[in-house]
C-alpha cells in the first residue's frame, strides 16, 4: 500500500509544470511534516576529478554574497566541503545574538562582546556545482500543497568574540529542523602570558563514529550501547593523558541521539571534559546525502581537542577521483596551530585517507606540500592513512622512497622508539580492534624534538563483555565491546619527561651570582645528575613493555635538533 501511494505521488509530482510552484530557500516552520516527492529538479554533472582546494579558514574568508530572502548564493564550483556549497553569507545581528547565547552557556562565559560572525550556510550539492533541489508536498486541512525547494541541512555560525580576558572563535550549528544549537568548535587565546608547560603529548584515535548500527542491538538499545561504547573509549583517553588529539571519523548525525545531542564531538568532549580540554575544532568533511530524505543531515569529518590554546585553524579540501568506487567520499586535512607553552607553536595535521591507493598517494603529496607551509617548531601528521608501512604511499611519508618526484623529512614515531622496526606482536597494530592484523594508524612529524615513547592502547574490550566471543567479529549482539575499530596511538607522561622538565628549571632559573663555590658546584652536580638519570632512563624505555596497552602514543623532548 506504501508503495502505491508513493508511486501516485511520485506520478502527480512528475505532471506538475515545475514553473507554477512555488519556490523556497528554507524549510519554514510547518503544522505537519514535508513529504519528499522523490522528483528532484536540479541537474547534476559529476566531474571526473575533484581537485585539492587551497588552504580555507572559513573566519577569515569573506561572504559569497549577502543574506537574501528569495535564494541562496555560492563561489561559483567550489565545495565548502564534501557534497555541501561554498555558501558564506553575512550574519544577523539577531541571528549572530542566538549563536553566540548557545556558546557563552555551553563554555559558562560571561560578558562576552561579539567581534564577527558569518554563516555557511548547509546547502546541498550533489555534482560540487549545482543547488541540490527537489519537490515535496504538505498537507494542511486536507488539501494537497506542492513546492520545490533547495536542499539545506542546516547553518553553521563562524563567531569571534571576547570574554573573560581571552579571544575566542566558535564555530555553532544551528539544525533547522528541530530548532537546536551545538557547539562544533570553541578555542580561545589568552589576552596574558601562559604558564611553562611541559613537551607535548600526541595522540591520534579514529573514534568509528557513531557504531553500532540499529541492527545489532535494535534502534531502542543503540544509544546506550553506543554510550557504553564511548565510556569505554574515554577511559583510554584519560589514561593517555595527552595534550594534543588528533580524532578521524567523528559525526553529525541528526537521526540518531537526543534532540540537539547529534553532535558526536561534543559526546567526546563531554567525556574528556572541557576544563581538561577547553579548545577543539571539528570540521566535515562529507556530507551523506539521502534519496529517501533530502533534509537528513548525517556528515563526518576529523577534529582536534587540546589543553593548550589553539590560536588558528584551516583545512584543506583533498583530491578525488569521482569514479573510483574506493574513492567516493571527500576527504580534508584539519590544520590547527597549538602554542604550547615553553615549547612553541606545533602545526597539527589531521586526515583520514582513501580506500583507494591512487588517490592515498596523490592526497599523500598534497598533505606534505600543506604541512611544509607550517610556521611552528614542530609539525605533526596524524591519522588513520588506511595504507601499510609496506606500501609506497607510507615509504614516502617516512622518507624512505620519493613520490612524484619529492621525499619528505617526516619521521615515524613508532620506527624511532622501536629500532626502525615494524610491530610484530599482534598487541602493537592498530586496526581492526578485536583482531588486529595491521598497523594504519600514523604519528608522523619534523622539527623539534625526538619521541621518547610511543606504544599503542585500546586493546581490551569492556570487562563485563570480555568473556564474550571474539571470532565473530564486532557487528554481532554477543561481540565484545571495543572502544573503537581501531586502536589508538597517543603520548603518555613518564619519568623522563618529569626529570628532564626539572633539568631545564634547575639550569634556567639557578643564580650564580652572590652564591658561594660549594653552592655552585652542588648545584651543578645535582644538573648533571638529573641529565645522567633521564639519559639512562631513555635507554630503558623502548624495551619496556607496558601492563596495559590501551593506545598509541609519542611523547616528545626538544634534544634533537630541528631537521633542515
Amino acid at each position: 500500500m506504501r508503495r502505491l501511494v508513493a508511486g501516485v505521488v511520485l506520478a502527480v509530482a512528475a505532471a506538475i509544470d515545475l514553473d507554477t510552484l512555488p519556490q523556497w530557500t528554507h524549510m519554514c516552520p510547518l503544522l505537519t511534516a514535508s513529504t519528499f516527492t522523490g522528483r528532484t529538479v536540479s541537474e547534476h554533472r559529476q566531474p571526473k576529478v575533484v581537485p585539492a582546494s587551497e588552504a580555507m579558514d572559513l573566519f577569515e574568508l569573506a561572504p559569497t554574497c549577502a543574506a537574501r530572502d528569495l535564494d541562496t548564493c555560492a563561489a561559483p564550483h567550489s565545495i565548502a566541503y564534501g557534497s555541501i556549497l561554498h555558501h558564506l553569507e553575512a550574519c544577523s545581528d539577531d541571528a549572530a545574538a542566538s549563536a553566540l547565547a548557545h556558546v557563552v552557556s555551553d563554555a559558562g562565559l560571561s560578558d562576552a562582546r561579539l567581534h564577527t560572525c558569518t554563516v555557511l550556510q548547509l546547502d546541498a550539492t550533489r555534482d560540487g556545482v549545482n543547488h541540490h533541489e527537489v519537490v515535496s508536498y504538505v498537507t494542511p486541512m486536507q488539501s494537497t500543497v506542492y513546492f520545490r525547494h533547495k536542499v539545506n541541512l542546516g547553518v553553521n555560525f563562524h563567531l569571534s568574540f571576547d570574554a573573560g580576558g581571552h579571544a575566542h572563535k566558535a564555530v555553532v550549528h544551528l539544525n533547522t529542523r528541530e530548532h537546536s544549537f551545538v557547539v562544533l568548535q570553541h578555542t580561545s587565546t589568552a589576552l596574558s602570558a601562559a604558564a611553562v608547560s611541559r613537551p607535548p603529548r600526541i595522540l591520534t584515535y579514529n573514534v568509528w563514529n557513531v557504531n553500532p548500527p540499529s541492527q545489532i542491538y535494535g534502534a531502542h538499545r543503540r544509544w546506550a550501547m553506543y554510550s557504553k561504547r564511548l565510556d569505554h573509549l574515554a577511559t583510554f583517553l584519560r589514561q593517555a593523558d595527552a595534550d594534543i588529539i588528533g580524532f578521524q571519523e567523528v559525526r553529525i548525525d541528526a537521526t540518531f541521539g537526543p534532540r540537539g545531542g547529534h553532535a558526536q564531538i561534543q559526546h567526546l568532549m563531554e567525556r574528556l571534559g572541557k576544563d581538561a580540554y577547553p579548545h577543539y575544532v571539528y570540521r566535515g568533511a562529507m556530507s551523506y546525502l539521502n534519496d529517501r530524505d533530502p533534509l537528513e543531515h548525517i556528515e563526518e569529518g576529523p577534529a582536534i581537542a587540546s589543553r593548550h590554546p589553539i590560536v588558528h585553524t584551516d583545512y584543506k579540501l583533498l583530491s578525488r577521483q569521482a569514479h573510483d568506487p574506493n574513492d567516493v567520499h571527500q576527504r580534508l586535512c584539519l590544520h590547527a596551530v597549538v602554542d604550547v607553552p615553553d615549547w612553541g607553536l606545533v602545526d597539527v595535521y589531521v586526515t583520514h585517507l582513501s580506500l583507494s591507493e591512487r588517490s592515498r598517494e596523490q592526497t599523500m603529496l598534497e598533505i606534505w606540500a600543506y604541512m611544509q607551509e607550517g610556521r611552528g617548531v614542530m609539525q605533526v601528521l596524524l591519522g588513520d592513512l588506511n595504507a601499510e608501512p609496506s606500501s609506497r604511499g607510507i615509504q614516502f611519508l617516512q622518507g624512505k622512497a620519493s613520490l612524484g618526484g619529492e621525499t619528505t623529512d617526516l619521521i615515524d614515531a613508532w620506527l624511532e622508539t622501536h629500532g626502525d622496526r615494524e610491530p610484530t606482536d599482534l598487541d602493537d597494530m592498530t586496526f581492526p580492534s578485536d583482531a588486529p592484523i595491521k598497523r594504519i594508524d600514523f604519528v608522523l612529524y619534523r622539527g623539534k624534538g625526538r619521541t621518547l615513547t610511543s606504544e599503542v592502547i585500546g586493546q581490551a574490550p569492556t570487562a563485563d563483555t570480555a568473556a564474550n566471543p571474539k571470532n565473530v567479529g564486532m557487528l554481532e549482539p554477543d561481540s565484545p565491546i571495543y572502544a573503537s575499530d581501531h586502536r589508538g596511538m597517543p603520548s603518555k607522561p613518564d619519568g623522563i619527561q618529569r626529570l628532564e622538565a626539572l633539568q631545564r628549571s634547575l639550569v634556567m632559573f639557578i643564580p650564580f651570582r652572590n652564591i658561594s663555590t660549594k653552592q655552585s658546584i652542588g648545584a651543578l652536580g645535582l644538573c648533571v645528575f638529573f641529565a645522567y638519570g633521564s639519559h639512562y632512563l631513555d635507554t630503558l624505555e623502548p624495551v619496556r613493555k607496558k601492563d596495559a596497552k590501551d593506545v598509541a602514543w609519542s611523547s616528545f623532548d626538544e634534544s634533537k635538533t630541528a631537521k633542515p
